[in-house]
């Protein structure tokens, strides 16, 4: 794990999501320099993947943490009866319950997972695709997994480990192992790898213990 001198301001960051959530189709949540039937694949894939992780926990209940605009949230919505979808974008909030309105268990929360309380009954699972590497702080890491541990019994974490070109204006790259380290009680339990475009991912399905 690389370490950074300077962090942007959390208002920079913020900013930088309301412009984003102001672009068109994927390219809100994905580069917007590569070609769209690239972001369309990759998507697809994705979803393959995430599909399959949910299918071996076969969960009654799921939380997406950073659900964006929703591209994933109806894989998720498929395999268990109450989802919970959260992300720290208004605006993304509002584009994802737009493109979810025909799915009445599915459910949208404007916040960090950090700010769901710590005492509810725990996730399921969580899914979180392409959210942690925009954390760029170790120690907001480290509160982020531990809330993410505290709400749910397994996580389907996809993550950049190597990208040809730069991910976003503000992301971290780092390996699985690194947040393995900051997950408390974390178990691996499979790792395939995301290959496309000259990039690479890892999709893992982890066992949490309750960090509460």
């Amino acid at each position: 794990m690389d370490t950074l001198t300077h962090l942007p301001a959390a208002e920079d960051i913020a900013a930088e999501w309301d412009r984003r959530a102001a672009r068109p189709g994927l390219t809100r949540v994905m580069r917007a320099s590569q070609p769209t039937e690239l972001a369309e694949e990759t998507t697809a894939r994705t979803r393959g993947l995430v599909a399959d992780y949910l299918r071996a926990v076969a969960p009654a209940t799921a939380l997406e943490i950073g659900c964006g605009m929703g591209r994933l949230t109806p894989t998720i919505a498929a395999h268990a009866r109450d989802v919970l979808a959260v992300d720290m974008t208004a605006r993304m909030v509002e584009l994802a319950r737009a493109a979810c309105a025909d799915l009445p268990h599915v459910r949208f929360l404007h916040a960090k997972v950090q700010d769901l309380p710590r005492h509810a009954p725990r996730f399921d699972v969580a899914v979180c695709v392409w959210v942690l590497m925009h954390v760029l702080d170790d120690a907001e890491l480290a509160t982020a997994c531990q809330a993410i541990a505290a709400a749910s019994r397994h996580l389907v974490l996809v993550e950049y480990e190597h990208a040809e070109i730069p991910v976003g204006k503000y992301s971290r790259l780092r390996q699985l192992d690194d947040y393995l380290a900051v997950l408390p009680g974390a178990r691996l339990l499979e790792r395939r790898d995301l290959h496309y475009g000259g990039d690479r991912s890892f999709a893992a399905l982890i066992a949490l213990e309750d960090a509460r």
